[in-house]
Order: structure tokens, then C-alpha cells, then sequence
């Protein structure tokens, strides 16, 4: 059993120094786009989806450079822009709608806490309102911290990738 996890974890290793040796060349800034990133000759739903994941493992203070297909150039960056527009305008919904919820259910668990101040006398009651002061309390720092913080990472993001350089391949 143990010599054949051995066996696997070398394999395992030759692949992946056969993959860096593929990506050698290939700078951390850059994000090469092939021809089955296109359809119709635009930018498919795939190739923006990959060009925004590959974007998530360079640095947000550097720049991006974003290698297209020579046949592909003219016309990528409206469709590109057009695609980052759309994404953009859902993401500013979504920032202001979980803004909102946070706001709603802060207001609940103040309620709640302000509530629970006038059963102190009835400990059941009161450690139940605290509880249930506490959860929404902290789904609203949740929702406002976490979930604000990932929508701006994804705003960040598309804007990363808009203003990246088009080199033709």
C-alpha cells in the first residue's frame, strides 16, 4: 500500500514539473487567450470566465497583459467592455442590496437587544433574546464585512482586467 502512494506522489510530481516546464516562459502578469476562448468571433462566456480566474492569481498592483489571438484583436475589447459592464452593474446591485440586508438585520437585533433589556427579570426570555441578538447582530457584520469584501474583490477584479494591455498573438 505505502510503495504504491510512493509511486503515485512521483508520478504525480512528474507531471507537474512537465506542466512548469509548459509554462515556463509564461509571465505571472500575463493571461493567454487561445482560439477556443472565442466564439463567433468574440469573446465567449468561457474565455471572459477564464480570464477573470487567472486574473485572481496576479498581484492587484500589477499590471495585466492579456494575449489574444491576432484574428480575435479588433473587435475583443468592446466585447470584453460589454461583458465588464453587465458584470459590473449586477455587482453594484448586489453591494447595495447586501448594504441594505445588513442595515435590516442590524436593526432587528437591536430591536431584539432592546427588547431582551425589558425581560431581564425572566432569564429564559432574556438569554433567548440575547442569543438571538447576537445572530443577527452578526449576520449583519457578515453581510456588510464578508460578503461587501468579496463583491469588491470581483469589482476589482474586472476593472484589473479592463485595464490590462491587448498584445496579439
Amino acid at each position: 500500500m505505502r510503495n504504491t502512494r510512493v509511486n503515485r506522489w512521483k508520478e504525480f510530481k512528474g507531471i507537474e514539473k512537465n506542466l512548469f516546464q509548459k509554462n515556463k516562459d509564461k509571465r505571472e502578469n500575463e493571461i493567454v487567450l487561445s482560439n477556443a476562448d472565442f466564439k463567433d468571433g468574440k469573446l465567449s462566456m468561457w474565455g471572459y470566465t477564464k480570464l477573470k480566474d487567472e486574473c485572481e492569481y496576479i498581484d492587484y498592483h500589477e499590471d495585466v497583459e492579456i494575449i489574444v489571438p491576432k484574428e480575435y484583436v479588433g473587435g475583443f475589447r468592446d466585447t470584453l467592455e460589454g461583458m465588464a459592464a453587465n458584470e459590473l452593474a449586477h455587482i453594484k446591485k448586489e453591494k447595495r442590496e447586501t448594504q441594505i440586508r445588513a442595515l435590516i438585520f442590524l436593526i432587528i437585533g437591536m430591536a431584539l437587544f432592546a427588547i431582551g433589556q425589558f425581560v431581564h427579570y425572566v432569564t429564559v426570555a432574556y438569554e433567548l433574546t440575547t442569543i438571538i441578538t447576537w445572530v443577527f447582530i452578526w449576520t449583519a457584520v457578515e453581510k456588510f464585512f464578508f460578503d461587501h469584501g468579496k463583491l469588491q474583490e470581483r469589482r476589482s477584479n474586472i476593472l484589473q482586467i479592463l485595464a490590462g494591455e491587448v498584445i496579439p498573438q
